[in-house]
């Protein structure tokens, strides 16, 4: 135990840097993965929490039965086999229309509404909530619209405006209180615009009243459940997916003869996705940080390993002399590691738990590295036994370029591979998740694997480049500027390493400086093939509220009326959108007469597909009219608003409407500095349903924006490390190279000369990698950032 101590004391400095290095290592892959999982948790919540209502759950609907209890037990058992242990809540809603004569003799349509949680989603203005059968209260919109107010009474009566006999002896509908909304687009109102605005398509609403009053109506009210997630984690999307899936046999299990006419409603499952494919793009590109600061931690090991067993050499030798097995120095190398490596690993265990918290796989990480470094220093041990026993170190060469470059080409040939087969499999998918939603592993893996792919060229480099600098310089005057390329080709085997650590540090910095602008670039494009503005209003019919009646509002820049509509091209669908010239992005005029065509510019999507260029004629289908229509091809883009780069045609209503083909509009584009308070204003005036998105309902940024931020963290590590790895290479090669300095005095180079080549050679070399891996970790960067982070475009 003393002479190990002792030993330990007199290398405190590598064993020291040893524990350091350990630490960082720990430090940065376990904080990368904490925080990462903590802020991507959060940002599928928030994804969740800003999606359009019918976004947010998914609805099993049908005519409640004559047995509603019955009725609600087997949908309720069928929803739990669906969702097995996935965590959801289900939330029962009843309502009903039917006709009403208001005090002042005017005949109406009221929506009645039954469901426990509106007392805890809206609030009271004056009255009371309904307690007993018969009462109602309305929405304050509503009771304005109806002239009413807490304490008037609503004649039911049939549709044709005459009153019926009251259900069970209830003559009226008693006006209890009025109420208003704590949030109109809350998922339980499922996007009803009558919550805001008091109508719904001329139906008043929603009255709320306790489930007797509709049970009481002759007609059979309409039963909803509502399936909303209790809690998104990443662990849980894969089994909510899956659960959403299942749903889709769920009518045919509780209503086989569909006498309730069960349906499932909702776009749950188009929230899960874009969640899943944003979760798969930024873990995919967070592996890129994490593995590479692995990487360089087992470099820098491998380098202060090497030196330690090195600088041990004469006391190896020694020891062996007097009957030390190479087990037994193996072993004694590895505990010695092994102590000093679970220091560091310790204390950046407790530096996480103090700032971010500890999970299982942080100190499984922590329990690997120390194996890893004391497997490494046995072996380096051994190596260093055995060479001691065979000939002694200033008998062996240091310099063999060609044996090194060799050496290097496995490894390489390795990297490259996979790099380059991850790389097909990302850009032929132009994905990271499949079709089902589970994550496509290796397309995930892709920028991880063409990054390190790209800088093992750099070492792989360096030694042609120098050999042939050296040929062509050889010529000149002077030692200095072919001795240090000399140098570099011949020693591949210690340059290569300082390569590769600083290289890797460098293309981990320039990916994590470029993925903030590529994050954005992909945002922007969602923005404009999801909205085509800031805020997008969809209708199913022709809009109740048009540009002109917008476009003054305070905060309003710009609005138009847009027909958004179908378009069958021969087997496939496209979409048409016709609207302004700038709004619907046509680069330029279009001719003001083109005969029976119709003149338009078409997605280059499109135009490949019918192998279309400029002036082509082709022939579609406008579906909401039913007729078809010649197409001449006026210009062609990548993509248009509103339709992205998928298949699309953008052309002006005028130019529809010369041919006969108007159509009115139905959505309303809209540009705002402030796009959720316009978003509110157009929900208050909505008296038929529609949609109202703005870049929080389509954008996957929560998710997303994790990944510049732990690419900035994991930057700074690996710099520290490739630093680190750099210095202790370069300070290796000058150890085995101390003989140099007696035949470079004796051609007549002084120590300060000697002293500045070195010094020269380093930051050649240095320089070399930093730009190398800069390089190659921007054309990795320009190449899958706009795949991986481009969920929603």
């Amino acid at each position: 135990m003393t002479s190990a101590i002792r030993r330990a004391g007199e290398q405190i400095g590598r064993l020291s840097l040893l524990a350091f290095v350990v630490a960082v290592v720990v430090a940065g892959v376990g904080g990368i993965a904490i925080t990462a999982d903590r802020l991507l948790t959060r940002g599928t919540a928030e994804i969740l929490r800003d999606a359009e209502p019918g976004a947010r759950s998914v609805r099993v609907v049908a005519t409640e039965a004559d047995d509603p209890a019955a009725q609600d037990d087997r949908v309720r058992d069928a929803i739990g086999a669906a969702f097995e242990d996935a965590p959801v809540t289900i939330a029962r809603q009843i309502s009903l229309e039917l006709a009403i004569a208001a005090p002042g003799g005017d005949a109406s349509t009221l929506r009645l509404l039954s469901d426990d949680r509106i007392p805890e989603l809206a609030e009271i203005t004056s009255g009371e909530w309904p307690q007993r059968p018969g009462q109602i209260a309305l929405p304050d919109a509503a009771a304005r619209l109806l002239g009413v107010d807490a304490g008037d009474t609503l004649t039911v009566a049939s549709p044709a405006g005459e009153s019926v006999p009251p259900a069970r002896d209830r003559p009226a509908l008693e006006i209890v209180g009025t109420w208003r909304a704590h949030d109109p687009a809350g998922t339980a109102w499922h996007g009803d615009p009558s919550v805001a605005s008091g109508q719904s398509d001329g139906v008043i609403g929603p009255a709320v009243a306790v489930a007797d009053t509709l049970a009481a109506q002759a007609d059979s009210p309409a039963v909803s459940w509502e399936i909303t997630p209790a809690r998104v984690g990443l662990a849980s999307l894969s089994d909510l997916q899956r659960g959403v899936a299942r749903l889709d046999t769920l009518p045919e299990k509780v209503d086989p003869g569909r006498t309730q006419n069960t349906q499932v409603s909702g776009t749950l499952a188009q929230t899960l996705e874009r969640q899943s494919a944003a979760v798969a793009g930024t873990r995919g590109l967070l592996i890129a940080p994490q593995l590479i600061i692995a990487l360089l931690g087992a470099l820098v090991l491998g380098v202060v390993l090497s030196s330690l067993s090195t600088a041990r050499v004469d006391e190896l030798g020694l020891l062996r002399a007097r009957g030390a097995s190479a087990r037994r120095l193996a072993l004694s190398a590895a505990g010695e590691t092994a102590v000093f490596a679970l220091a560091g690993a310790t204390i950046a265990i407790v530096a996480l738990a103090v700032l971010f918290g500890v999970s299982p796989e942080v100190v499984l990480l922590s329990g690997g590295a120390v194996m890893v470094a004391a497997l490494m220093a046995a072996l380096l041990a051994v190596r260093s036994a055995l060479r001691a026993d065979a000939l002694r170190p200033d008998a062996q060469r240091s310099d063999a370029g060609l044996r090194s470059l060799t050496a290097l080409l496995l490894p390489a040939g390795v990297a490259i591979s996979l790099g380059a087969l991850a790389g097909w499999q990302l850009f032929t998918t132009r994905a990271v998740v499949r079709s089902d939603g589970t994550t496509e592993p290796l397309a995930a893996a892709a920028p991880t694997l063409l990054l390190i792919a790209a800088c093992v060229l750099a070492p792989l480099a360096a030694g042609p480049l120098a050999a042939l600098s050296e040929r062509l310089l050889r010529g000149s005057r002077g030692i200095t500027p072919t001795l240090p390329l000399r140098q570099v080709a011949r020693r591949m085997n210690t340059v290569a390493v300082a390569i590769l650590c600083l290289s890797l540090a460098a293309a981990t910095a320039a990916l994590a400086v470029t993925a903030p602008f590529a994050s954005d670039a992909a945002e922007q494009r969602t923005t404009r093939a999801m909205l085509g503005a800031d805020v997008r209003l969809i209708s199913a019919d022709e809009l109740a509220t048009t540009a002109s009646d917008v476009e003054k509002w305070n905060g309003v820049s710009s609005a138009s009326d847009i027909l958004y509509t179908p378009l069958t091209v021969g087997s496939d669908t496209a979409t048409l959108v016709a609207g302004p010239e700038a709004a619907v992005g046509l680069t330029a005029s279009l001719p003001v007469s083109s005969g029976e065509t119709l003149p338009a510019q078409i997605t280059a999507s499109l135009a490949d597909l019918l192998g279309a260029e400029l002036g082509t004629t082709f022939t579609a289908r406008i579906r909401s009219i039913n007729r078809p229509v010649s197409i001449v091809v006026t210009g062609i883009a990548d993509s248009l608003p509103g339709v992205g780069s998928g298949l699309g045609v953008a052309t002006e209503p005028a130019a529809l409407e010369r041919l006969g083909l108007e159509r009115p509009a139905n959505e309303l584009w809209l540009s705002t500095d402030d796009p959720p308070r316009i978003a509110e204003l157009l929900r208050a005036r909505a008296i038929q349903p529609v949609r109202i998105l703005t870049a929080a309902q389509v954008s996957a940024a929560p998710v997303t924006s994790v990944a510049p931020r732990m690419l900035t963290a994991g930057a700074l590590a690996a710099a520290l490390l490739g630093a680190i790895g750099f210095i202790a290479a370069t300070s290796a090669s000058a150890r085995t190279r101390r003989d140099e300095a007696l035949v470079l005095r004796a051609l007549g180079l002084e120590p300060s000369a000697q002293r500045a080549m070195r010094m020269g050679e380093s930051v050649g070399i240095a320089l070399y990698a930093v730009v190398a891996g800069t390089i190659c970790g921007a054309a990795v960067a320009g190449a899958v950032l706009p795949i991986v982070l481009g969920v929603g475009s």
